[in-house]
């Protein structure tokens, strides 16, 4: 396992791991950190390179990289992953994307379709607001209600520590729960209406790779009407719901989720693999 040297990687705490012609782009979703993919660096290092990161204002991300006025969108994030890209020369990628990464990643897949083969959404959403003829689980009070938390620093961490797990938080839990407290409440609040005011739908039937579209039942912050509606609007999506309960099932369901990836990978044409 190594750090690149980078400095962008560097600034990202971006670590490289496995070895093979595919690469695994995994990246995390708010208030998270890198770790929540161990155990898939476990299972597939022996058959993929592994790049994971921390995405600017959480886990070890150098503190400067994050900034306001490029990370108020989602598009600033997905800047940042195509500059990763890049920098790191990743080719032959399949993304793993959990929660607001997975739009990210769609993003970062239409700015540099050549690089990826394929897509995996965790837990995600393309609008998290309600409207007429769409259930995206909240409605406009529940999201200004949890911006006023935010804003007056007092009780957001716990609201949001229960929406990502949906269960008690036990010892191994434990990890989450800290990381949610770790974040500087400016950037939680500008990270928060990046992700509660964005509306990708329009985006998914652009998408140009396979996806795979996963998440548990009973995930507070993503219905499973979101995930059918994924589905029903990609180009090329398969869904599967994983056991458990959560918003982070490939941290919290580990084996069942590799289960699933490595038989999406396992189908998932490969672009190009001769030159990667």
């Amino acid at each position: 396992m190594t750090h690149s040297d980078s400095m962008f990687a560097q600034q990202s705490h971006a670590t490289i791991s496995g070895s093979g012609a595919r690469t695994l782009l995994c990246a995390h979703g708010f208030c998270s950190h890198q770790g929540i993919f161990r155990h898939q660096v476990a299972a597939f290092g022996d058959t993929h390179r592994i790049v994971t990161y921390d995405l600017a204002g959480f886990g070890q991300a150098d503190p400067a990289l994050w900034q306001a006025d490029r990370h108020h969108r989602l598009e600033g994030y997905a800047a940042d992953m195509v500059r990763l890209i890049d920098d790191l020369n990743l080719k032959n990628i399949t993304l793993l994307g959990a929660s607001m990464s997975a739009m990210v990643g769609l993003l970062a897949s239409l700015e540099r379709p050549d690089r990826f083969d394929a897509l995996v959404f965790i837990g995600a959403s393309p609008r998290y607001l309600n409207d007429p003829k769409y259930h995206g689980g909240f409605e406009r009070a529940d999201v200004d209600g949890f911006y006023n938390l935010v804003d007056g620093r007092q009780g957001w961490q716990d609201a949001l520590t229960g929406m990502l797990l949906n269960q008690p938080v036990s010892l191994v839990l434990q990890e989450v729960a800290q990381r949610v407290r770790g974040v500087r409440p400016e950037v939680a609040g500008v990270v928060a209406r990046a992700i509660f005011e964005s509306d990708y739908r329009d985006l998914l039937e652009q998408a140009r790779h396979p996806v795979l579209v996963t998440q548990t039942r009973a995930d507070s912050a993503v219905p499973t009407s979101v995930a059918h509606y994924l589905a029903q609007h990609l180009p090329d999506a398969e869904l599967t719901f994983l056991p458990g309960v959560g918003h982070i099932p490939n941290f919290t369901e580990p084996d069942a989720f590799t289960t699933v990836l490595k038989r999406f990978l396992d189908r998932s044409p490969v672009a190009d693999l001769a030159l990667a």
